[in-house]
């Protein structure tokens, strides 16, 4: 089932007004077909055409005692249907082309006007067997199909032939062909020949959306509770510039209570909403909470010093997964093969030591003692209450079938702090990176990260649906030691506004 490739030749070939031209729902298709070989014809015939489809193609392998077997399920449906809105006949007569060399080409313009929606239910509900359940859009009553949206066209294609490989896609096509008068020895009467094809795929872009707002990002809030353990968090042995011997060494391995210990809160604020090719950079705040309660397991002389240890992010590293979802006509293969989430797009951002954009704003003495209560917890804002430590937040399912994600990790609930109350003030490495997602790439401050595949908004057709999930990794360093903190999560990408 492949897609649809350009085919043009001297015989037949398409050309559009504005060539490589995007459309959207509503907009009208011009152009026309041409011919420059040769041809002398008493009755000549050209039409042309505009089909949409949206194809799925699923293969898997299946076991038994006598080995392996390979199978292939297809499903489609039409989406513009066959009525007379989308076939025309654009020439009928005689034609005279002289032989190559001459110079002339004949021209036969066309156009189409697209719908916004579905223009026939017939095609829908045939694609779908008439059952709700291999289509991801209700069809039924059918007259609710007409209000369908036309899809964008897209192509996704997951795992291999052997492998459990699921192709989905959408496409617009225009087709021309040429027929001439034919007179077999075998019939008095003449008949139509078709002589020639001419193929020419077109894009439908998804329709703009307006900028997002900044509520609109749907930040998802992440917290995790950590702490480190190192002789170096006393200003005075960092200063000293000497190597830990052997015995502080081994102390600090085995997280001996004589070492002492920093404990803190990483907050993160990423998005759950993404536009693509936005001028706004992509939100990515970022916050590390001292917790310096005598119950949060931070040592008495670290509670005691001046400023609280200073965090720094020295790495952060992104990853967009695609998880496409299909329907076909067999319930049993919708219920193994059909669901498939790979690696989309990997990232990753070090700063050099020194590099400023790097440490994350330092909650001071001086705050810490504006007032506060010393058995007051941190108000997060809408932070749920997470796991205990050392549990890693769940991805549930929402009510549409997206993978949810935003609370994890420990929650600040356990022991109390010194800090103040009120949200804590996070750096927006997003917004000082200049990240920036479009379809082909990421963009950032200095450059750009080119995708492998085309970056699509998250979509539901009849048979595709298309999610994603963003998986965040970072490192931080607190007096030359590192911990890891990680999350993944729904996010939504939407169109463009232009």
């Amino acid at each position: 089932m492949p897609l649809a490739v350009v085919e043009a030749t001297p015989d037949l070939a398409i050309e559009l007004d504005v060539p490589n031209r995007e459309y959207s729902p509503g907009e009208t298709i011009t152009g026309r077909v041409l011919r420059s070989s040769h041809v002398v014809t008493s009755e000549a015939l050209v039409t042309i055409k505009l089909y949409g489809r949206t194809k799925v193609r699923v293969d898997y392998t299946t076991n038994s005692g006598n080995g392996s077997q390979h199978h292939t399920i297809r499903t489609r449906f039409d989406l513009l249907g066959s009525g007379p809105a989308f076939y025309n006949t654009i020439f009928k007569g005689p034609i005279h082309i002289p032989p190559d060399g001459s110079g002339r080409t004949e021209s036969w313009p066309f156009q189409f006007s697209l719908p916004h929606t579905i223009p026939d239910p017939a095609g829908i509900r045939e694609g779908a067997h008439g059952k709700q359940k291999h289509c991801f859009l209700p069809i039924d009553p059918p007259e609710q199909i007409t209000s369908h949206p036309l899809p964008f066209t897209m192509y996704s294609k997951v795992g291999t032939f052997w492998q459990n490989g699921i192709e989905g896609y959408v496409e617009y096509v225009l087709q021309a062909e040429f027929f001439e008068q034919h007179t077999s020895r075998f019939s008095s009467s003449p008949s139509a020949k078709k002589t020639a094809t001419a193929v020419l795929p077109v894009t439908l872009r998804p329709p703009p959306i307006p900028p997002l707002l900044p509520h609109e990002w749907y930040p998802n809030r992440f917290v995790k509770r950590e702490g480190v353990r190192t002789q170096l968090l006393l200003p005075a042995f960092a200063a000293s510039g000497e190597e830990l011997s052997f015995k502080q060494k081994t102390l600090k391995l085995f997280h001996s209570s004589k070492v002492p210990k920093y404990s803190f809160d990483v907050l993160v604020f990423s998005p759950g909403a993404i536009q693509l090719g936005s001028v706004d950079p992509v939100p990515f705040k970022v916050a590390a909470v001292p917790k310096l309660g005598a119950a949060d397991e931070t040592s008495e002389e670290v509670r005691n010093l001046e400023r609280t240890p200073m965090v720094s992010v020295v790495n952060l590293k992104l990853t967009v997964k695609a998880r496409t979802e299909v329907k076909v006509g067999s319930s049993w293969v919708s219920d193994r093969f059909t669901d498939r989430t790979d690696k989309f797009f990997e990232w990753s951002w070090t700063w050099k030591e020194g590099e400023e954009g790097m440490a994350l704003p330092v909650w001071d003495r001086g705050m810490a003692s504006a007032g506060a209560d010393e058995d007051a917890d941190i108000d997060f804002g809408d932070e749920k209450k997470g796991k205990k430590k050392g549990e890693k937040g769940d991805l549930k399912k929402g009510k549409d079938g997206l993978m949810g994600g935003g609370g994890g990790g420990t929650s600040s609930a356990s022991g109390s702090s010194g800090g103040p109350t009120g949200e804590p003030p996070a750096r927006d490495i997003g917004a000082e990176l200049g990240l920036r997602f479009n379809p082909t790439e990421l963009a950032y401050t200095g450059g750009s990260a080119k995708m492998n595949q085309i970056l699509y908004p998250d979509f539901t057709t009849y048979n595709i649906r298309r999610t994603h999930i963003l998986k965040w990794e970072m490192v931080l360093a607190v007096a030359k030691e590192t911990v890891k903190v990680s999350n993944a999560h729904a996010v939504r990408f939407v169109a463009p506004w232009t």
